[in-house]
């Protein structure tokens, strides 16, 4: 028995590619291109054996304001409409009763492809995190420096005002500014260790507990 030819194969590959991409088809409106589904696209069949959603037969029904009939956009042939609403006229049964079977399966293959993905997402989070996590760990140590540098400065320069030109003003200034830097200076060096060891710290003790209780 000879092995099937690769065109042969080839074939077989595009037919079945040909017959997904008509099953897509024909739960799409011809109109609008939207999927059909269970509320304002539901199929809807004329007379005609045309089909498309509830929705763009509204919109082509009150543009041609003939409310006792309805013309199919592709051929033209005139529909009767029961009671001038469209939603009365027949829903495309085979359409209709496959979509509560298509939504599952694609709900379902949204849900595996979440599956799929949802390490390597995580995992690119946590590594973004982390990258953050450096980056606000930099800042924050080049704003302590400058701030305890700047600090240092207008220290002395505070008090070489005050003991030399005990009238100006700027020596108290130095001084207020001064403090205020001390403060921030401390501030961001007890963030930036919180931010440095703290979840380090958390780790361990963690670890420190799922070893304790096995």
């Amino acid at each position: 028995m000879s092995p099937p030819s690769p065109c042969s194969a080839l074939s077989d590959d595009c037919g079945a590619e040909t017959q997904s991409d008509t099953s897509d088809e024909e739960y799409e409106c011809k109109i609008c291109y939207n999927h059909y589904d269970l509320d304002r696209r539901i199929p809807k069949e004329l007379s005609c054996s045309h089909t498309f959603c509830l929705e763009c037969l509204e919109t082509l029904h009150s543009r041609e304001g003939r409310g006792w009939r309805i013309g199919c956009p592709v051929c033209r042939h005139r529909t009767p409409v029961r009671e001038y609403q469209v939603q009365n006229l027949p829903n495309n049964r085979a359409l209709f009763e496959a979509l509560p079977l298509r939504e599952h399966r694609r709900q379902s293959s949204s849900v595996t492809e979440e599956q799929q993905t949802g390490p390597s997402g995580s995992f690119a989070t946590e590594e973004r995190c982390e990258t953050c996590k450096n980056a606000a760990f930099t800042a924050g140590c080049v704003c302590a420096i400058f701030s305890f540098l700047s600090m240092v400065v207008l220290l002395f320069l505070g008090l070489i005002f005050v003991h030399n030109f005990i009238a100006s003003p700027v020596g108290p200034v130095c001084l207020f500014v001064a403090s205020v830097l001390a403060l921030l200076s401390i501030i961001l060096t007890w963030l930036m260790c919180m931010l440095k060891y703290g979840a380090e710290a958390e780790a361990s003790t963690l670890s420190s507990l799922t070893s304790n209780v096995m």
